[in-house]
């Protein structure tokens, strides 16, 4: 398998000759290791040392709270640098056969992997994101190619109708050699501040482990940073979280430069799970198909407005509202929206007032109140309890700035979305009684309201899936859910 079709790192570092240099927090030293992708998709380094081996003595009692920087370094003649980081050792045992010395054997969690390949000075000119969750069941736009004529040839971006020409620039060519034939209709041909990429579904079945197995292509070296705010646009665009497990970077003969592993984050499962569910359609005929220019316009709205939301706490928000457990949930689905709330309130020109009463007035009134308050007689911890909660009454109801952001974007809300927010309230301050059908449907109210918002403001659809209803109709994104 070649170093462009998967993350590659275990045979890079099986066929490296690659052994351990610093052994830092992990007791050594080390004469033989292992490092892997477990099934929760966890990076996993299994070591074995003599009996005798020591660590460095840096011992962190269980539950301590810190930010890990212990590494690993690792050295090999064959032109590899490797490091481990936020190295963890999680078990350690000792093997005894006979009269033989014994050896220890340490497993160890590793936050991220990062290797360098020489020579060191070429070009990144193509970078690749590995993904976990690219779901198959969307309807790809676009083909990808592979030939073999003595090397293998794929080709990503080829529009398959007889009736459409193609540009050639608008291709992306990938060599190599001993694969089979064969053409999938299995990515989609984007561009973002002028960088083109590909996201693409992986065969399935390509490397253990990996239920939905899919990659993002960029022509070119983008940013971490532009990489995750791509990432974060397209899992919401496509309804569904998509699992980062890391990076490779070649030249322009595709050639591995680098790479890096992470352990990877995916909702404690909860991501793999969920059925994807765009918030609007991303095509003209049926719920899974993805039309370019429709997931463009969606993507690049939500990459204009990124910091200007604050979209990547806000996402982050959101994708633990959807995952987190139905008693719960509202409180999640609250906090997105609030945070939504806040940053457009914010950054846009009309401001949502957080205040009952122009200042100058509420310092009379208050004035006032602490008056009559300290004409009462009452212990001094009850007249401070009450000089507390009078500094809050001029604050507005989240309920009543979340009626002005709803009224200032031009959205109408039907009687049942207007009484679901207030599931939040009942799930914050606990839920009396068990989770039933009408508090589920209130949830999916909720996950669409916030839908609607973020699509309003980042002019990113004039349409949305309504999940509340059966058959899931198509409305207009001003238009109320009918019951």
């Amino acid at each position: 398998m070649f170093s462009w079709e998967w993350e590659s790192f275990e045979s890079v570092v099986a066929s490296s000759a690659v052994s351990v240099d610093n052994h830092g927090p992990l007791k050594g030293p080390v004469f033989d290791f292992s490092i892997t992708r477990d099934a929760k998709l966890q990076l996993q380094m299994v070591t074995r040392a003599p009996e005798s081996a020591q660590d460095n003595g840096a011992v962190h009692p269980p539950a301590t709270v810190r930010i890990n920087e212990d590494k690993v370094t690792f050295a090999s003649n064959l032109g590899l640098e490797l490091t481990a980081e936020g190295v963890q050792p999680t078990n350690t045992l000792i093997h005894i056969e006979g009269a033989a010395p014994g050896v220890l054997e340490q497993k160890i969690d590793i936050h991220r992997l990062k290797g360098i390949l020489y020579p060191y000075d070429r070009e990144v000119k193509f970078t690749i994101d590995w993904l976990e969750n690219v779901d198959s069941v969307f309807q790809w736009p676009d083909m990808i190619e592979d030939k073999f004529e003595g090397t293998t040839t794929r080709t990503f971006g080829r529009n398959g109708s007889a009736h459409l020409t193609v540009d050639t620039s608008d291709e992306l060519t990938v060599t190599g050699s001993n694969s089979p034939e064969g053409n999938s209709w299995a990515c989609v041909r984007l561009s973002v501040d002028g960088t083109t990429f590909f996201l693409c579904h992986a065969r399935a079945g390509i490397v253990k482990h990996i239920q939905k197995p899919g990659y993002i292509v960029y022509v070119g070296n983008p940013s971490d940073e532009f990489r995750d705010k791509v990432r974060r646009c397209l899992s919401f665009s496509l309804g569904l979280y998509l699992v980062y497990l890391g990076s490779s970077w070649f030249c322009k003969e595709w050639h591995l430069i680098r790479f890096e592993a992470n352990s990877a984050y995916s909702l404690a499962g909860r991501a793999m799970e969920l059925p994807p569910t765009p918030p609007s359609p991303l095509g003209n005929r049926s719920l899974w198909e993805i039309d370019r220019n429709l997931l463009s316009r969606m993507v690049n709205s939500l990459y204009t407005k990124y910091d200007e939301l604050n979209f990547g706490v806000v996402s982050w928000a959101y994708w633990h509202a959807v995952t987190a457990t139905s008693h719960i949930a509202a409180v999640h689905y609250g906090a997105a929206l609030e945070s939504l709330q806040r940053a457009y309130s914010v950054s846009h020109t009309v401001k949502l007032s957080q205040q009952n009463l122009e200042e100058e007035k509420w310092q009379a009134l208050h004035a006032k109140l602490e008056k009559c308050l300290n004409e009462v007689e009452l212990t001094p911890e009850m007249r401070q309890i009450f000089k507390n909660k009078l500094q809050n009454l001029n604050n507005r109801s989240q309920h009543s700035l979340a009626k002005d952001l709803i009224d200032s974007l031009g959205l109408i809300l039907g009687p049942r979305e207007k009484t679901a927010h207030d599931a939040r309230h009942e799930s914050a301050h606990g839920k009396d009684d068990e989770v039933d059908v009408e508090w589920i449907r209130d949830l999916k109210i909720m996950r669409i309201r916030f839908h609607r918002i973020l699509l309003s403001i980042t002019n990113a659809s004039e349409s949305y899936y309504d999940y509340f209803s059966l058959h899931h109709p198509v409305r207009k994104v001003a238009e109320p859910i009918l019951e």
